[in-house]
């Protein structure tokens, strides 16, 4: 295993942590089933979007 350290960014918008989750069951509103999350390390701003497919597209 790699060992654990400390990410430093020194400025926002540098470095982005993404996340996909699903398939949810039950699906969410309007028929999605999945949520893509995206955080800005320096800032700690997040996003999720509400998607209805995993493709690719």
């Amino acid at each position: 295993m790699f060992p654990i350290r400390p990410v430093i960014i020194d400025e926002p918008f540098r470095k982005w942590g993404i996340d996909f989750i699903g398939a949810l069951n039950p699906q969410l509103s309007a028929g999605h089933s999945y949520i893509l999350t995206v955080m800005d390390y320096f800032t700690k701003w997040v996003e999720a979007i509400l998607v209805k497919h995993a493709t690719s597209e």
